[in-house]
């Protein structure tokens, strides 16, 4: 018999405003830099250097925003936040505080953390190890 909890359907929570706001961001630092980078024989090694972190930090900013956001799936949350990710396992989420789905709408908040606080209730009533 098996006693792991029924696997569910993966879901994302994330903000495309945020998502496409922080994109052009990092879009626009990215092609600033690529823009003072080609030009940057004059200014010598400091710079070229300067204009390469300006580059490489706007792109990773666009990278990120793409990716941004909660995945909830059975084995947890997963947080991806503009500098790292996070991953909660349902088993050790009693008290879950998610800055990548801060909103300006505390109505929307609200629905998420009541999904997740059903989902991890869902998860504890079937798990063996949190009982």
């Amino acid at each position: 018999m098996d006693t792991s909890p029924r696997p569910m359907l993966p879901r994302a929570l994330h903000r495309p405003g945020q998502r496409f706001g922080l994109f052009l961001v990092g879009a626009s630092f990215a092609l600033l830099g690529a823009g003072m980078l080609t030009q940057a024989v004059t200014t010598g090694f400091v710079g070229v250097l300067l204009y390469a972190v300006i580059l490489v930090g706007g792109v990773w900013v666009a990278f990120r925003s793409c990716v941004m956001g909660v995945r909830i799936d059975s084995t947890g949350l997963v947080e991806r936040g503009l500098g790292r990710s996070k991953v909660i396992p349902w088993c050790a989420s009693e008290r879950v505080t998610l800055g990548a789905l801060a909103s300006y709408s505390s109505r929307v908040v609200d629905a998420d953390f009541s999904l997740i606080r059903s989902l991890h209730t869902a998860h504890v009533a079937e798990c063996p190890d949190c009982a």
